[in-house]
């Protein structure tokens, strides 16, 4: 059909669609979330499973080992059960065996977005509500759960001593839900008190996580706290900033509904950027007694790494956060994170000791002191004396009972001829820390401790004070620290990484395809023609959207992002080759309600790729890059009413005004301009306006930036009989007549432009 331009179809009048409005996106509170939990019972041995259990290349169900109580096969093995979403499955069965955890070995595969997984071990933990308690009884036994990027199937293999049965064996799948709150967990800085105790270190709350608290029992509360044990949930290390909360959520489903706790085993749990979440109810004020150490629950309270810390090394803040939460907690109850002390087993399935014995253990010690097991991981053991070191230098020096502060105005007088490091503690520390977070410089609990948080804010500011970056402090720091003359660097020069425009770093845009079967390929682009296809690799029919949004790592080579129905969001690297690196990054999991991701190139003006995101109801968000492979944290509201366009392109500048344009296409075929005003904070968009009709018979439009080599962005579409035509851009917000276009495509390949 050939296009009219609206400029010279002076006798129609053009009936526009209604103008997206600018309105500002607050901030989502948190709230709790209602976990989706499913379990069902599994017993015997599924036939199809079997047969191709006892393939060759395959171990069948002969032997897997031995345990005291006889030579351990094959009980139960379930067929690739489907299920709804999930992120988080265990196995559990009643507490009415005799059998312990050395007894059985559990293993599942997960159908993930890729495909089935192989089997993996779950290991089966000594921790659970103490024998003899209201708590304990109706809890069940079970694995640790495993944690997924989402699956949605499980297959279980059960092997027990002799083939034993155990009993009400059930599979358990959660999906523990997604809150916006999630990728804003910023905890209050508590107040303090005149107190001998620590002050207590920033928490991430039960209502912050999202605890549904229907869930849980009542609390049991102990005399006193006399030790702290150290643990490790054994999950996924794969977790993002974004999805922690959510971990922490399937794990207390899991804990109450799968095994029927009254609560999630911990009293608190810290993640890897060192966030601290609190756990059982009522931890944080009172010594409430949790359900993670066997015989040793009473008088205790359980702190674990999330994530599995046999396979990989906990992160520096990690260990400094475990210590400041065990340094508090002891220091409540007036013991010494350093010392000893006696505590009476109450005996249960995996305890070391029978009840009634009493043991001498570190104030401070692992689960694996009490238990027969590995936690807290290899890799976090051996931290035990650095926790218990910095936890007393914590208690010591964070308390407010000592000496007064020292004011801005006499740091440099007070400690200006002392050079701090990493590893250095006192009251200076501790007023050095004060004195950062006041600025902004957020380093945690002012603890007098200089651990890798103190190093990272003394580094911020002294980038921002132009002063040279160490991460020491010394006596032209302090000086600048008081606010006194102090002598500053040069500034550097500016480092601009420009990317390479193209899927192959060429410099010339280029285009994107899925096919109905899953592949994605690459067609590279000449001059108004479209290369050969390149086949990238399979498995991307699970994707709702897949695009190229340029280079979001910062490394110059345009990427792919892709996302599924069910919110999640992943980066996939490209390798400048035309081709991507090995692996995925997730990038979030709560985008469920964006039906559209548009990628404008550099909406915000920083020089780094943006996106934009369209809700089914027509509201438009920007979702700022941060130019490191993911988001600034920036999400803004840019308007309504998107949802009139059939479909949004994004073009790159099609006006030479230098800011990225868009284009709605309507049902009725009417083509749009929004020129884009490059303001951050104002109207995204000008007005609209109809740049022609005709669009209709298209079943696609999209954009490669300049196909036809003058330095214009163009635009191509292409009909349901894939007839493919370009139209060339005159720089000015309008195209030119269409012209045909050879290319290599099918009709049904979901096509996606990389500029």
């Amino acid at each position: 059909m050939r296009l009219i331009s609206a400029a010279l179809a002076v006798a129609l009048t053009p009936v526009f669609v209604a103008l997206p409005t600018v309105s500002f996106a607050s901030t989502d509170a948190p709230h709790p979330v209602r976990p989706s939990v499913v379990s069902t019972p599994i017993s015997g041995i599924d036939a199809p499973a079997a047969a191709r259990e006892t393939a060759p290349g395959h171990r069948g169900l002969a032997l897997s080992g031995h345990s005291r109580a006889g030579t351990r096969v094959t009980s139960v093995l379930t067929g690739e059960q489907a299920r709804k979403r999930f992120t988080v499955a265990g196995i559990s069965w009643a507490g009415t065996t005799d059998l312990t955890a050395d007894d059985v070995t559990v293993e599942v595969r997960l159908k993930e977005d890729q495909g089935w997984t192989g089997w993996e071990a779950l290991p089966v933990p000594d921790d659970g509500p103490q024998p003899g308690t209201p708590e304990a009884v109706g809890a069940r036994l079970g694995t640790t759960p495993i944690v997924s990027e989402g699956a949605t199937g499980i297959q279980v293999r059960v092997d027990t001593p002799d083939g034993r049965t155990l009993p009400d064996l059930k599979v358990t799948t959660i999906d523990p839900g997604t809150s916006s709150a999630d990728d804003n967990l910023t905890p209050a800085q508590p107040a303090g008190s005149a107190s001998a105790a620590a002050i207590q270190p920033t928490i991430i709350t039960r209502a912050q996580w999202g605890a549904d608290e229907s869930l849980r029992g009542s609390k049991t509360l102990s005399s006193t706290v006399k030790a702290i044990v150290i643990h490790h949930t054994a999950g996924t290390n794969d977790y993002t900033p974004e999805t922690a909360a959510a971990q922490v959520r399937g794990i207390y489903a899991y804990d109450t509904q799968g095994l029927g706790w009254a609560d999630i085993a911990y009293n608190f749990l810290v993640d890897k950027w060192g966030r601290v979440y609190e756990g059982r109810a009522g931890s944080i004020t009172e010594p409430v007694r949790g359900a993670h150490a066997m015989g040793f629950n009473t008088d205790t309270m359980g702190i674990s790494a999330i994530g599995n810390y046999e396979t990989a090394t906990a992160p520096s803040v990690m260990v400094d956060s475990i210590a400041k939460v065990a340094g508090w907690k002891l220091s409540q109850y007036g013991v010494s994170p350093t010392a000893t002390t006696r505590l009476t087993s109450q005996g249960g399935t995996g305890a070391r000791y029978a009840a009634g014995v009493t043991v001498t253990l570190p104030t401070i010690n692992a689960h694996q002191n009490t238990s027969y097991t590995l936690c807290p991981g290899k890799y976090l053991y051996p931290q035990m004396d650095t926790i218990r070191t910095k936890a007393a230098n914590y208690a010591q020096y964070s308390n407010t009972a000592g000496a007064v502060p020292v004011a801005t105005s006499q740091l440099y007088a007070t400690y200006g001829s002392l050079t701090l490091k990493t590893g250095s503690t006192g009251t200076a520390v501790r007023d050095l820390q004060t004195e950062l977070n006041r600025r902004g410089y957020p380093v945690g609990t002012a603890d007098g401790d200089f651990g890798p948080m103190t190093a990272s804010g003394v580094s911020a500011f002294q980038k921002a004070a132009q002063l040279a970056v160490t991460g020491t402090v010394a006596s032209n720091d302090w000086k600048a620290l008081s606010g006194l003359a102090y002598t500053k660097l040069a500034p550097p020069a500016p480092t601009v990484v420009t990317p390479i425009a193209g899927f192959n770093a060429d410099g010339r845009g280029d285009v994107l395809g899925r096919t109905g079967a899953g592949d994605l390929y690459y067609y590279p682009a000449g001059t108004s023609t479209i290369g050969t296809p390149v086949r990238i690799s399979s498995g991307w029919g699970s994707f709702r959207q897949v695009v190229s949004p340029g280079d979001w790592n910062g490394d110059r080579f345009s990427d792919v992002i892709a996302t599924t129905s069910a919110g999640a969001v992943y980066l996939y690297k490209g390798n400048g080759k035309g081709g991507l690196l090995a692996g995925r990054t997730l990038l979030s999991t709560t985008w469920a309600s964006y039906a559209d991701v548009l990628t404008p190139g550099d909406f915000t003006g920083d020089k780094k790729p943006d996106l934009l995101a369209r809700k089914a109801n027509g509201e438009l968000w920007l979702v700022a890059g941060n130019g490191k492979g993911g988001f600034t944290g920036t999400w803004r509201k840019l308007g309504y009413g998107w949802q009139t366009y059939t479909q949004v392109v994004t073009p790159g500048d099609v006006t030479g005004d230098g800011k990225p344009d868009l284009l709605g296409r309507t049902p009725a075929g009417g083509l749009y301009l929004h020129a884009g005003t490059g303001s951050t904070t104002g109207p995204a968009y000008k007005g609209q306006s109809r740049i022609s009709y005709g669009w209709k018979g298209y079943n696609t439009v999209f954009s490669t930036g300049d196909l036809t080599g003058d330095g214009r962005a163009d635009l191509i579409a292409r009909t349901a009989a894939n007839a493919n035509t370009v139209f060339p851009g005159t720089g000015k917000g309008t195209f030119t007549t269409g012209k045909a276009l050879k290319a290599p495509w099918g009709s049904t390949t979901m096509i996606v432009g990389v500029r």
